[in-house]
């Protein structure tokens, strides 16, 4: 079970606080109301000296710190509107803690960006697509802006560094499969349907589509904004999941190691149904659905979550190391070790995608008191020796 915010400030307080906990903390710290503020506070006086402030931090502090001025006269005017002062010993003391956790939110991530070595395998710095027609002809989209690649009858031109656009030049039907290994890229189809599609993800589709309707097959992750068109439906076909959509915008992932599709449904609505099954549901915004050996089936999972990936995060509330392994793995491009692994270790964190793996794994031994480690572009898992 995740940790209670109270208990993770507390470990703050007495300096006992690991990199994941803090990061939630100042996540925590930012997002919460006055009143929360009030009671996580009111657990001890907290002072800071500003002169301490290391001067690597000082300008970054300086714009946080504006914020928080600005949120404190927004809260003034609101108590004189309703004649009721704002304590000023809460006012020093959020003051007091937001300066503090900056600093050291601040300072941690200095320190460990400066102890990774060099050699670390880094998170995919350059987008790659692949495409690959029907007759296995194959290209690479490399990182060039404004350029334009030709397959048949069909063109991919880059509009930025992490988008295609895909375009019929004729009137010959193609089907076209195309895949990124270790990174996240942009498509637009020639209906102007927009899909991220996360590392290790494959998408097939035809160029142009059928008059009556739009298909696409899914292998990994991908995060849909499907244009509208009342007359022409979309479907993604997802393993045993089939989504259909007019227009709307939903993820869908489905890697195999997961043993599940899962969607989850941002805006509009989509119905799902199992493949070789009569059951049918309807997924209404901020609804995620499990689809698996035991059917479909509602999951209170937050949509935000499930597409922090699209933002460059990962992001684990209470998820299997199995799971954080297979992301890792096909982000960083290396191998797991195929050693058991604890089914007692349920894992909290929220993480940038573009740190180093070694760094990573840092965060996740914190998280989990396990020793992940790697050699020779494989992640295992030390044990430790019996005395």
């Amino acid at each position: 079970m995740a940790k209670k915010i109270e208990d993770i400030y507390k470990n703050y307080l007495d300096g006992s606080i690991n990199r994941v906990d803090l990061d939630r903390l100042l996540h925590h710290f930012e997002r919460a109301s006055d009143e929360q503020l009030e009671q996580l506070t009111a657990l001890a006086s907290i002072d800071i000296d500003q002169n301490q402030i290391d001067q690597p931090f000082a300008s970054h502090i300086a714009r946080i710190k504006q914020r928080l001025e600005d949120r404190l006269n927004q809260s003034d005017g609101l108590n004189q509107a309703n004649k009721q002062p704002l304590r000023l010993r809460y006012k020093q003391q959020w003051w007091a803690a937001a300066s503090i956790l900056l600093v050291a939110g601040l300072a941690t991530w200095f320190y460990l960006a400066q102890r990774v070595a060099p050699s670390d395998i880094a998170a995919p710095s350059v987008p790659t697509l692949y495409v690959k027609d029907k007759s296995g002809k194959e290209i690479a989209i490399l990182p060039k802006t404004d350029s334009a690649w030709q397959i048949g009858e069909i063109a991919f031109s880059r509009i930025d560094s992490q988008t295609v656009k895909v375009t019929a030049t004729g009137n010959t039907p193609s089907l076209q499969t195309i895949y990124t290994p270790n990174s996240d890229f942009r498509i637009i189809l020639e209906d102007g349907t927009k899909i991220t599609m996360n590392a290790a993800s494959t998408l097939t589709f035809q160029v142009p589509f059928d008059a009556v309707k739009r298909e696409v097959s899914l292998e990994g992750e991908g995060y849909f904004d499907v244009a509208h068109e009342a007359q022409r439906p979309f479907t993604v076909h997802a393993g045993a999941a089939n989504v259909e959509v007019l227009g709307t915008v939903f993820n869908v992932r489905n890697y195999a190691s997961d043993g599940q599709v899962t969607t989850s449904l941002l805006s509009g609505r989509i119905a799902l149904n199992k493949s070789g099954t009569a059951q049918r549901i309807v997924l209404h915004p901020g609804e995620t659905a499990i689809t698996d050996h035991n059917g479909i089936h509602r999951e209170k999972v937050a949509p935000k979550q499930v597409t922090a990936w699209t933002a460059g995060y990962f992001d684990y509330r209470d998820q299997s190391l199995r799971v954080i392994l297979a992301d890792l793995s096909r982000w960083y491009g290396v191998e797991v070790d195929t050693l058991p692994l604890p089914n007692d270790r349920s894992i909290y964190m929220k993480v940038q995608k573009n740190i180093p793996l070694q760094e990573m794994l840092n965060l996740l031994n914190e998280a989990s008191g396990l020793h992940f480690q790697l050699n020779n572009k494989k992640i295992s898992l030390k044990t430790m020796s019996k005395n």
